[in-house]
């Protein structure tokens, strides 16, 4: 089984169609979502047919309870508390440009993980942004002590802007040093923004998986890489989650014992699906 561990928040997608207009009303077009990369793994993952628990906390609100209720029913195992006010990610695309507006509200005010969460667990899935503040990151530590104590695979994603901000570079690398991850997974600007040259992969990683959009994606480890072709996708309907649906198909293919280079296949091949839908889903039910 794979755990998640992360945010679970609304996702609101702002699509302008005409430059803002000060002082005046602007047309626009608009979505609302799931958000939240731990979230939104788990249910890739479970789309997938795998097998995927996700331990989180929304409000105590109607978004909070419909999104649980969400992966539940596309086959997601929960662990979700209910507290206090459900997060909201707004991205805004058009105009030359694309933004991210981010309250985590609840998601990041997890006080306890249960041991028993990693019972049956094999691997284990952790975006940066579990590391940004507290009380989530202290909560984090008991968690990661018997993950390390069971020498189970830990996935981690790399920080964006904001959690970089609060984690800190050198100390995200540290981070990696000390968890011995099987895989850092991070896109070529976050890679750069860690201050790491163009091949070189983290110390500590087994493997620094470095994903380009249509580019090929390079697969480091210490001395070697390789370089993994991304075929061309026929129709992009949305890119919402298609980091996160790379993500669910390299693990869940790591997890089958595949190499790195057949795993970024597959999570290729999941963010293709993605590609192709509204939001971070292919469109599946497990």
């Amino acid at each position: 089984m794979l755990l998640t561990i992360g945010d679970l928040v609304e996702e609101i997608l702002i699509r302008l169609v005409s430059p803002p207009r000060r002082g005046a009303d602007t047309l626009v077009r608009s979505a609302r979502l799931r958000g939240g990369s731990g979230a939104n793994v788990a249910a890739l993952v479970a789309e997938g047919g795998g097998d995927v628990r996700f331990v989180g906390q929304t409000g105590d609100d109607t978004i909070g309870h419909v999104l649980a209720d969400d992966l539940r029913q596309r086959g997601v195992s929960t662990r979700v508390t209910h507290l206090g006010g459900t997060g909201v990610t707004i991205t805004t695309s058009g105009e030359g440009g694309r933004s991210r507006l981010v309250d985590r509200g609840a998601s990041s005010r997890v006080t306890l993980i249960d041991d028993d969460v990693l019972d049956d667990v094999s691997h284990v899935f952790l975006p940066a942004s579990v590391f940004a503040a507290d009380p989530l990151a202290s909560a984090m530590d008991s968690m990661l002590a018997i993950t390390r104590e069971r020498r189970l695979a830990i996935t981690l994603g790399a920080p964006g802007t904001a959690d970089l901000e609060e984690i800190g570079g050198p100390a995200f690398r540290e981070l990696v040093s000390t968890l011995e991850p099987d895989a850092v997974v991070l896109n070529r600007a976050e890679h750069l923004a860690l201050d790491c040259a163009p091949r070189e992969p983290l110390a500590g990683a087994r493997l620094t998986v470095v994903t380009a959009g249509p580019r090929p994606t390079l697969v480091l480890r210490e001395g070697s890489g390789e370089s993994v072709p991304v075929a061309p996708v026929p129709s992009i309907r949305d890119r919402t989650g298609v980091g996160d649906g790379f993500i669910a198909g390299f693990v869940m293919s790591r997890m089958t014992g595949a190499d790195g280079v057949a795993a970024s296949h597959a999570g290729h091949r999941v963010a293709a699906r993605v590609l192709g839908q509204l939001g971070p889903t292919t469109g599946r039910r497990s």
